[in-house]
């Protein structure tokens, strides 16, 4: 089936089956795509921190604690395209595809309006964010170049974000895959040019995934051009309401992620701080977890979709029949890779890293890292569901209260303080992931169960 026809059958059903059940390979049929999007995503951090790490530990270290800064700034624009997603979904499923265009037409230039303040904010920030960070003297340079080229990838990042949204919205998730296999094939040569010929180091993997940004935004638009649907009259909503709609979900949004991400680099200045093998093993560790979340992410993100269009038909019962399916495929989705990092892991390792002492970090922390994925299925999952109800904040409030109750204090506790280094970090993030789940099950409980 091509990715047109998809979204047709999308327009008619987002199952593909009108009258079908909430089944797993429902939910498969709209993840796969965003699973090997998000993979091959992936792939763009990993070559990063593999050339990196063959260059030198030094070039490894000013990465790994660059690249989280980055993340943060990435993460707070991709809220917002979550926002514009729920809404597109829903009004898809309602039959309104003149108020989906309007939806998309309003993200857009919002989104970019908030890529250039937070590209902006990144680039001026940069060296106070990383010394903030506890970054060495000799790392602080290379980090902060890395971080002023990549500023520039915000904004257009921003508007890819927001076109993927608004495409997954109305069934078409294979454009994912296709961007993100775009997205690498410019990065990989580049990086390696960049990197190593001229002699770059960390900014030449920064200008690649600038100019990798760029290519595959370039192929989105004119990819939307002619597959999302265009206003052809008079919207019941006027461009001030979608704002206020976006805004309702995308702020608690943006929130949790942001600050989410930047628990993640307050994370990698505990790292820093127990020393620069450490913090080059939790790259390496912290890039397997970013492999499990989002092959999880892929399967959370078609629950949102699916149960989205439901619930714009008023159909609460089977969106959250697509949720208790998605939470089925989520689990299947954690035990295969983690069972393969624990099977391969040391081998695996070895592959990105020639220094023993930073593999052998890397080794000892991969069991407990693991497990702290095991709690969020179930937060992905039910959180899932409510972002498609519209309930961004009932998230954010879950999210940072175990962050802020949880993750930090018990990461500077059990990891520096202690002395347990990277073990004790990923204590810190099961007892956050537990946390945050239990949060997330209360609030899906008083949603959805008290209703008939």
């Amino acid at each position: 089936m091509t990715d047109r026809s998809a979204t047709e059958a999308s327009a008619k059903d987002p199952a593909g089956a009108e009258h079908a059940p909430p089944a797993v390979r429902g939910v498969w049929r709209l993840a796969y795509p965003l699973l090997v999007a998000g993979l091959t995503q992936i792939v763009l951090n990993i070559v990063d921190t593999v050339m990196l790490a063959r260059l030198s530990t030094d070039a490894l270290s000013a990465f790994a604690l660059a690249a989280p800064v980055y993340l943060v700034a990435l993460i707070v624009v991709r809220g917002w395209a979550t926002a514009v997603q729920v809404q597109v979904a829903q009004r898809h499923g309602a039959g309104r595809p003149d108020e989906v265009a309007r939806v998309v037409r309003v993200g857009l230039v919002t989104a970019l309006a908030a890529g250039v303040v937070v590209g902006a904010l990144l680039y001026a920030l940069a060296t106070p964010m990383l010394t903030v960070l506890g970054a060495p003297d000799d790392l602080v340079g290379p980090g902060t170049e890395y971080l002023r080229v990549v500023a520039g990838a915000v904004p257009v990042a921003a508007v890819s974000f927001t076109l993927l949204g608004a495409c997954a919205g109305i069934g078409a998730t294979r454009v994912s895959m296709y961007t993100a296999l775009l997205v690498n094939a410019v990065n990989l040569p580049l990086g390696l040019l960049l990197i190593f010929w001229a002699g770059l180091g960390v900014t030449g993997a920064a200008i690649a995934t600038l100019a990798a940004t760029a290519a595959g935004t370039g192929y989105l638009l004119l990819y939307c051009r002619t597959r999302l649907p265009r206003a052809t009259g008079d919207t019941a909503d006027s461009s001030r309401d979608i704002t206020r709609g976006l805004w309702r979900i995308g702020w608690p949004e943006m929130s949790t992620m942001g600050i989410g991400y930047i628990n993640e680099a307050l994370l990698a200045g505990f790292a820093a701080r127990m020393g620069t093998h450490e913090l080059a093993a939790y790259r390496i560790v912290d890039n397997l977890l970013l492999v499990v979340f989002t092959v999880l992410a892929s399967g959370a993100s078609a629950v949102m979709v699916l149960a989205g269009q439901d619930l714009g038909r008023g159909d609460t019962g089977r969106a959250d029949a697509w949720h208790r399916a998605g939470t089925r495929l989520l689990l299947l989705m954690l035990a295969l890779p983690s069972a393969v990092a624990l099977a391969l892991g040391p081998p695996l390792i070895s592959l990105v890293t020639e220094d023993p002492a930073v593999a052998e970090l890397a080794w000892q922390a991969t069991p407990l890292a693991l497990l702290s994925m095991a709690p969020m299925v179930l937060a992905m999952s039910r959180g899932s569901l409510l972002r498609a109800a519209g309930d961004s904040r009932s998230v954010m409030t879950a999210s940072v209260t175990a962050d802020y109750t949880t993750l930090i204090p018990l990461g500077w506790l059990l990891g520096v303080h202690l002395g347990l280094g990277l073990p004790g970090l990923y204590l810190a993030w099961t007892a956050f992931a537990a946390l945050y789940a239990l949060l997330i099950h209360l609030r899906y409980r008083r949603r959805f169960r008290r209703q008939p």
